[in-house]
C-alpha cells in the first residue's frame, strides 16, 4: 500500500518590497528628490517674506496726471520706461518729504529685452509741475514719486508710469550681500561717527 504523502502548504511570499530592499540608486534619487522639494519650499518662503516687506505706493496711471504727451506715448510704444529713485531716508520713508539723491531712467526694449540706463543729476534745474524752476530732486520731496515722474515726463518728454524707490537701508543690504566693505577707522574718528549717527 502506498504511503500517504503529507502535503505541506507553503505560505505566500510577501511580494511588497520595502525601502530596505531598494537599490542604492533609488535611495539616492529619493533623497535628492526630497532635498530638491525642501529647497524649493524654503526658497518660496524666503521670497514671500522679502516681497511682503516691499512697500508699495499706488500712483495714478492716468497719462494726463503724469504729464505723458501723445507724442511720447506713440514714440515709446515698444519700450517700458521705469523711473529709479534713491532717496535720502534711513527710516523706511519712501514718499513725499524725502529727497531723491539718485534719479535714473531704465528703458527696456520689449522686443529685445535690452536695457538702457540714463542718470538725471539731482541738482539739474528743471520746471516743476507747479511751473517753478527747482532742482530735480525737489520734485520727489514735494510730490512724492508721482510728482517726480511728472517732472521727468514734462521736462524730458518721456512716457514713464512705473517706478522703483529705495533708501539707504537697501544700499547697506546690497553691499552686505556682495561681501561688504572693510573700512579702517582710526581711534580719533570714532567720536565723529557716533556724532553723525545722532
Amino acid at each position: 500500500m502506498a504511503k500517504k504523502r503529507k502535503h505541506y502548504r507553503r505560505g505566500r511570499r510577501n511580494h511588497k518590497k520595502g525601502f530596505r530592499s531598494w537599490g542604492i540608486g533609488k535611495k539616492i534619487a529619493l533623497i535628492l528628490g526630497i532635498t530638491f522639494v525642501l529647497v524649493l519650499i524654503s526658497g518660496g518662503v524666503i521670497l514671500a517674506n522679502k516681497f511682503s516687506k516691499i512697500e508699495t505706493i499706488e500712483i495714478s496711471r492716468n497719462p494726463e496726471s503724469l504729464s505723458i504727451s501723445e507724442e511720447a506715448k506713440e514714440r515709446g510704444s515698444g519700450y517700458l520706461n521705469v523711473a529709479l529713485f534713491g532717496v535720502d531716508s534711513r527710516d523706511n520713508e519712501l514718499g513725499a518729504g524725502t529727497r531723491s539723491d539718485t534719479i535714473m531712467i531704465a528703458s527696456v526694449n520689449l522686443e529685445t529685452l535690452e536695457v538702457k540706463l540714463v542718470s538725471v543729476y539731482r541738482d539739474t534745474l528743471l520746471q516743476l509741475y507747479d511751473g517753478s524752476l527747482n532742482k530735480a530732486n525737489a520734485a520727489y520731496a514735494f510730490g512724492g514719486p508721482e510728482g517726480a515722474i511728472k517732472l521727468l515726463n514734462e521736462n524730458l518728454d518721456m512716457n514713464i508710469s512705473h517706478y522703483v524707490t529705495v533708501n539707504f537701508n537697501a544700499l547697506v543690504e546690497v553691499i552686505d550681500l556682495i561681501g561688504g566693505i572693510e573700512i579702517d577707522v582710526q581711534e580719533e574718528e570714532i567720536s565723529y561717527i557716533e556724532l553723525a549717527r545722532k
